[in-house]
């Protein structure tokens, strides 16, 4: 259960995920972010062996976790975390480049700008939470497979974008992090599709 109710989190249902890389195109966009940098980025990723083989599509970006650990590796202070949404914010004024928050991060949210040395990553579009609006990246996701809501919703199952299909939520997905070590603010719906 979430430390804070009011806690936003990601909810990504796999299977609806067709990789067609619309969520990290309307990051982008909404943001004019340069050629580099991905807040939120499509892993495709390719597991199994013949005659069973498996593609697997996972959307990822900055998790906003509850206790994150780029906020714990900033020698700057760079990072705070937002107490209406509990998104977690970086402030580039503050950023000196040193890129401790990047490998402290198990979802390689950080990104690293080239052009201007310092670090860049997702914030949850807070512009357009404050506006009763969703992400640009779940705006942007036409096969439903990326939703946000508060944290409890998101557990207790009341933030499907999928108008159709309400599955079983869980946790982790296979070969991410371990949700203890910094309690990441993303659930996901149990995969369907994918032999066990």
């Amino acid at each position: 259960m979430a430390k804070n109710p009011k806690q936003m989190a990601w909810l990504y249902d796999e299977d609806n995920c067709i990789a067609c890389r619309a969520c990290e195109a309307g990051c982008k966009q909404e943001f004019d972010l340069p050629v580099g940098i991905r807040r939120r980025r499509v892993i495709i990723k390719e597991e199994g062996k013949y005659p069973n083989p498996v593609v697997r599509y996972i959307s990822i970006s900055c998790n906003h976790c509850e206790e994150p650990a780029c906020m714990k590796a900033c020698p700057v202070g760079a990072y705070t975390k937002e107490p209406e949404f509990g998104v977690v914010l970086h402030d580039q004024k503050k950023c000196i480049g040193c890129k401790r928050c990047m490998a402290a991060c198990p979802y390689g949210a950080p990104q690293f700008d080239e052009k201007k040395k310092k670090v860049d990553k997702c914030n949850f579009c807070i512009h357009r939470l404050k506006a009763g609006l969703p992400p640009a990246c779940v705006r942007t996701c036409m096969g439903y497979a990326l939703s946000n809501g508060r944290l409890p919703d998101v557990e207790a199952g009341n933030a499907f974008a999928d108008p159709v299909f309400k599955g079983k939520i869980v946790e982790k997905l296979p070969d991410l992090a371990d949700p203890k070590l910094t309690r990441p603010s993303i659930r996901f719906v149990e995969a369907r599709n994918i032999k066990k």
